[in-house]
């Protein structure tokens, strides 16, 4: 999810990949990794590319069609 939000995003604020990657602080090739869905990044990077593309790390993990999620009932743990 995160590889292919971010692509659109960048893609729709026409930023090249050698310039994203400059603005993000990562290499090319941790880039396309990150856009091909095979790197594992870390929540600093993450914050790095919400922050680049003027959203939230929330919108980069979730799906555009999925409605977000407000208010969910918080959960805890029980004691036996």
């Amino acid at each position: 999810m995160l590889g292919r939000n971010v692509t659109r995003l960048r893609k729709q604020a026409k930023i090249t990949k050698q310039k994203f990657a400059l603005m993000v602080d990562v290499g090319r090739p941790f880039l396309n990794r990150i856009e091909n869905g095979t790197a594992d990044s870390r929540l600093s990077v993450i914050l790095r590319l919400a922050e680049a593309l003027e959203t939230t790390p929330q919108e980069l993990l979730t799906d555009p069609g999925e409605a977000p999620v407000q208010n969910a009932p918080k959960r805890h743990a029980r004691l036996i």
